[in-house]
């Protein structure tokens, strides 16, 4: 098993940033509220429960993209975790492996002409390839020098 953490860019840990930053202001703010208003009816106290659990997992959710966002290469699988969320690749639908060179980009293709963006850290192109080409011998690498118009 091998794992590639993802390298977000600097908007990207900005942004979550910001999610989070807000997901925990709003669970303070309504656990403030659904104790001043305990004495106000089930009406209130079920719409701040509600949002207390929402912020809550969306704090959770969150938190574990931003320390648990990678690829895995496992049992002939390439999987890209997004925190609780992850997708499944065979590693055998691995058509070919492309590095960009003038943009620094790693590009995978699949048999059914699909693709994805790796998004981890150049000094980690070469292991990731070589993890993905143990599993499958017939995935085709090359490196591609963009030329300008």
């Amino acid at each position: 098993m091998a794992k590639f953490r993802f390298k977000y860019a600097r908007s990207v840990w900005v942004l979550l940033s910001v999610v989070l930053a807000l997901c925990l202001t709003g669970l303070i703010w309504n656990i403030f509220n659904l104790t001043q208003y305990l004495w106000a009816g089930a009406f209130k106290i079920a719409s701040y429960s509600i949002i207390i659990f929402l912020t809550f997992a969306l704090s959770v959710f969150v938190i574990s993209v931003m320390v648990y966002g990678n690829y895995v290469v496992k049992k002939n699988c390439l999987y890209t975790c997004f925190g609780f969320i992850f997708y499944k690749v065979k590693i055998g639908d691995i058509a070919q492996i492309t590095h960009f060179k003038k943009s620094d980009k790693l590009v995978v293709y699949y048999s059914d002409q699909k693709f994805n963006v790796i998004v981890i850290s150049p000094n980690e192109y070469e292991r990731f390839v070589e993890a993905l080409r143990q599993e499958n011998k017939n995935i085709v690498y090359s490196n591609e020098i963009e030329l300008a118009n």
